[in-house]
């Protein structure tokens, strides 16, 4: 998800670091539900919380939760309710019965399995860009929540603003005659998803498709607008846009990470930030124009082709274990 930074925000990676240093991650304790804090960006205990390359500033944020299967919880509250009524012969109360809930989830918390996640934040100093690597607006919330708690209220943070609408932009792309009309250096792949409107709107999906034909064109003329497109960028990195302004399933396609595999782990963390951030700022750049330029902060609500509020920008990958950090 991409945000635009203003305000008092760290001028330098050694403030940032300081700032993170105040929420550093810690697990789960035996009866803790959640737990988030910043940690290494190159995995390594006790290191730099900011990774600086080339210019480029690298964090991550770790987010640990614990889940209690429901019917877990409902077991041992009935338990309980068997116990109360067998011994004094009456029915908890709704207040008891909440008590009850609260106490059985404190009592199986410690058993339970603890599933840790881990978003990458990138900050462009210069573009005043903050880029995060984040699946679902809850994990991003967490990361602005902890950047606004450790750095102070003056830091600012907005989301990308656009002058026209992904859907919008999508449908003139999809309606398009031939590839000449596509915009510079986007080419539209072969998977997009329409939708219609009213209460049960008919829903039209392509994969593995050409979408440079009459019959998508047809879809078009009938009132059925893209809700995500699959897309590439230079020939060099695939993604999927969504009308909520979201990239999905960024993939860096064949030739971009060449000679990662005979690089150590350092050199390869280097090289990674440093090819992943640079061809993503050319494909945001490239993006933004498409969509009409960036917009101003503030305006009113809804996406029209007019500068408007502009929804989330989100980025999701797919990632293994050796994947490059965005």
């Amino acid at each position: 998800m991409i945000y635009r930074l203003a305000g008092a925000w760290p001028a330098a990676a050694a403030q940032l670091e300081e700032a993170l240093a105040r929420e550093p991650f810690a697990e789960c304790g035996a009866t803790q539900q959640k737990s988030c804090g910043w940690v290494a960006p190159r995995g390594a205990e006790h290191g730099a919380l900011v990774e600086v390359v080339d210019g480029q500033w690298i964090a991550r944020l770790a987010i640990e939760t614990k889940a209690v299967p429901g019917d877990a919880v409902r077991r041992k509250v009935q338990e309980a309710v068997d116990q109360i009524e067998k011994t004094s012969g009456r029915k908890p109360g709704k207040k008891e019965l909440r008590d009850l809930r609260d106490d059985a989830l404190l009592a199986l918390l410690p058993q339970a399995f603890a599933r840790r996640t881990q978003v990458t934040a990138w900050i462009d100093p210069r573009a005043r860009w903050l880029v995060l690597d984040a699946g679902s607006q809850g994990k991003a919330d967490e990361v602005i929540a902890s950047l606004v708690r450790v750095a102070g209220r003056d830091f600012v943070i907005a989301l990308l603003q656009t002058q026209q609408s992904p859907q919008a932009a999508m449908t003139t792309w999809l309606a398009a005659q031939s590839s000449d009309e596509w915009p510079a250096g986007l080419h539209v792949e072969r998977e997009c998803e329409l939708k219609g409107s009213g209460d049960e709107p008919a829903v039209v999906k392509f994969s593995r498709h050409e979408l440079v034909t009459d019959e998508v064109r047809q879809h078009i003329a009938e009132g059925k607008l893209p809700t995500r497109l699959a897309l590439s960028w230079q020939g060099r990195v695939g993604f999927t846009l969504t009308q909520a302004l979201q990239l999905k399933k960024i993939a860096f396609l064949e030739g971009v990470f060449e000679e990662r595999a005979t690089a150590s782990a350092d050199e390869r963390f280097d090289a990674d930030v440093a090819l992943a951030t640079g061809e993503l700022t050319g494909l945001i750049a490239d993006l933004v124009a498409a969509l009409g330029g960036e917009a101003a902060p503030g305006l009113p609500s809804g996406f029209t082709d007019a500068p408007q509020t502009a929804d989330t920008v989100g980025a999701e990958t797919e990632t293994r274990a050796d994947d490059p950090p965005f």
